[in-house]
């Protein structure tokens, strides 16, 4: 014999009733069915859960042991005829993030998705800005986090926050004080090449005072350009958290720049329409590491 919710809902109404009679009242049906719901859901149990009570019934110990696991039972079948659970959210999502961003959060938001998420499997790719953002505009991609992002006709653009960036040097520069565009003008620089945000910021905070570095150096990859600027090599923008052990370390100093580097402002950026389940669980997951993280100030 099979037990069923039918035997559970009767049950549970002659329990709260007193009665057969008022148990099939409540539930609009004979007498004789509910009567048979609940000879079933003994047959399935093995076991007494009436004893005869006057003109009534009530549970035996057996009963009222299983009282409140029918409840539970029960009210988690009518939540679920409010509102059912959606689906899992699966399938892939092909995700690009800024190398510098993917340095600090990638390890934490995999972790975040497996945990939340398990059958979403998301496709990551990692490089700066300037190379992720036309993937993205090609249909390349479903969701990138860029940092300073040019823009691109029919891609939504979803602010962040800021990335604290400065310019910084190795000890052995001997860079201390306020330090301006003329102090930097014969030192050599490292950046990634255009239009990459950390072009745009090193070449900005040079044209506000009307100089031009005497030389740049191209690396495309942030990382290496942050293992050259530590090694010595030379003097770079770079964002605070992907750097944190090594400026808590004294490997790397931080500039105190006049005027000050321009912060990077991150975005979530996916395509108009392209919208999805996958999307929103990897954004929510994003949010959660980046704040738990205290990754980026409020713009």
């Amino acid at each position: 014999m099979r037990l069923t919710l039918a035997q559970l809902e009767a049950f549970l109404w002659a329990v709260d009733l007193g009665s057969v009679q008022a148990a099939a009242r409540q539930l609009n049906l004979a007498q004789p069915t509910v009567s048979l719901r609940l000879r079933d859901l003994e047959s399935a149990l093995g076991v007494e859960v009436f004893e005869r009570a006057g003109r009534g019934i009530r549970p035996t110990p057996t009963g009222l042991s299983l009282l409140a696991r029918a409840r539970t039972i029960l009210r988690e079948v009518d939540r679920i005829r409010e509102s059912p659970d959606p689906a899992p959210v699966g399938g892939t999502a092909r995700v690009g993030l800024a190398e510098g961003v993917a340095m600090v959060c990638l390890a934490p938001l995999v972790s975040a998705l497996r945990r939340d998420y398990p059958q979403l499997r998301p496709e990551f790719t990692v490089a700066t800005t300037a190379a992720l953002e036309p993937e993205l505009a090609r249909h390349n991609l479903d969701l990138a986090v860029l940092v300073n992002p040019v823009g691109h006709t029919g891609v939504r653009l979803i602010p962040l926050g800021l990335q604290p960036t400065s310019f910084m040097a190795a000890p052995s520069w001997g860079l201390s004080g306020r330090v301006r565009p003329s102090d930097l003008r014969n030192v050599p620089i490292v950046s990634n090449p255009p239009p990459s945000a950390m072009f745009r910021q090193t070449q900005d905070w040079f044209a506000a005072a009307g100089i031009e570095p005497a030389r740049v150096d191209m690396c495309s990859s942030v990382t290496v350009s942050a293992h050259l600027i530590a090694a010595g090599v030379a003097v770079g923008v770079l964002p605070h958290k992907m750097v944190e052990k090594e400026i808590a370390d004294g490997a790397l100093v931080v500039l105190a720049t006049d005027p000050p580097v321009g912060d990077g402002r991150v975005y979530a950026a996916y395509r108009e329409g392209g919208e999805s389940r996958a999307i929103d669980a990897i954004l929510h997951s994003l949010r959660g590491v980046l704040s738990s993280m205290s990754y980026l100030v409020v713009a």
